[in-house]
């Protein structure tokens, strides 16, 4: 077995083990009442909640309204059992890094100071172990996740194989997920509302036709659509509907290779088309002017510009 044919083992330990503990805990509020007392760690302190404020970049987008009131009640009666990871970002506050779904639940719940671990944490920090978090605990819908991968690639600078292995994702499962950023925003957004299925939705990139997906999108939902009869589809116009599959000619192995390696430096789908008399194309993905540039500095670096 190489070194890429290894499994890739999920991030396991929460996010206390992606941050150095601090020494000492630092202390803002006193008196809490016992029954919100959160476990013994001499990095948890009780912090006023009026003095946490959300992190603008998180992200969450949507906080399921039943879970959050059930969360809410979990709160009241037992109290804040983890607690909220936040940075101090001012005289009198502080920002969530992790928990923002417990803070809103605490709010909700009428607590006037939450348990807290206060973390150094930079900008680039807080949003890797912002997505980290939310990715390891499957809190983000199918949009919100590609999103997240995406703006590892582009706000952070990773390549699909590092976010992989950060994330504990496989690679391919990173680039499926971004590419459904290509989808017209209505279907996004049936995406995320988890009325369209990740896998239906990938189904539609065989289209090139806008308004055709969405058509088609809407047919998935009103009767039932499995994926493969997308598929089936999305054949050509003329082609047989069950046309046979014509033999494929074997890949070289050098050519698989080196698409291997130029998808693990680009973070992105890349394919070599092979043509007559020994010539051929390659193909280069990108999902946004940001992804491009991306694309560009990997296979450009600076100091040859």
């Amino acid at each position: 077995m190489t070194k890429n044919d290894q499994p890739r083992k999920a991030l396991g330990k929460g996010l206390q083990s992606l941050i150095p503990k601090r020494p000492a805990a630092e202390t803002v509020t006193t008196n809490t009442p016992p029954e919100t007392a959160p476990p013994a760690d001499r990095d948890v302190t009780r912090l006023a909640i009026d003095l946490i404020i959300p992190n603008p970049n998180q992200p969450r987008r949507d906080f399921d309204p039943t879970a959050l009131m059930e969360l809410t009640q979990s709160i009241e009666r037992d109290g804040i059992i983890q607690p909220i990871v936040v940075r101090k970002t001012g005289s009198r506050e502080y920002q969530i890094i992790a928990g923002e779904r417990r803070w809103r639940a605490a709010k909700r719940a009428g607590l006037k100071e939450v348990p807290v671990i206060i973390r150094a944490a930079d900008d680039q920090q807080v949003l890797e172990l912002a997505i980290v978090e939310n990715i390891q605990r499957e809190d983000l819908n199918p949009i919100e996740l590609a999103l997240a991968f995406h703006r590892m690639a582009t706000e952070l600078g990773l390549s699909h194989d590092q976010i992989g292995q950060k994330t504990g994702k496989e690679r391919t499962t990173i680039t499926n997920s971004v590419r459904l950023l290509q989808l017209p925003e209505q279907i996004q957004t049936l995406v995320a509302s988890r009325n369209l299925s990740a896998g239906h939705a990938r189904a539609l990139l065989k289209f090139n036709d806008r308004d055709l997906q969405s058509d088609l999108a809407q047919r998935c939902i009103a009767e039932g659509w499995s994926v493969r009869q997308i598929e089936s589809f999305t054949r050509a116009p003329g082609e047989p509907k069950h046309k046979v599959k014509p033999i494929e000619k074997p890949v070289d192995p050098n050519v698989k290779f080196a698409v291997f390696e130029m998808e693990r430096v680009l973070g992105t789908k890349v394919r070599i088309i092979e043509g007559a008399k020994g010539r051929g194309r390659i193909e280069i993905e990108y999902y946004s002017p940001d992804d491009l540039s991306r694309i560009y500095e990997a296979m450009v670096p600076p100091e040859s510009t």
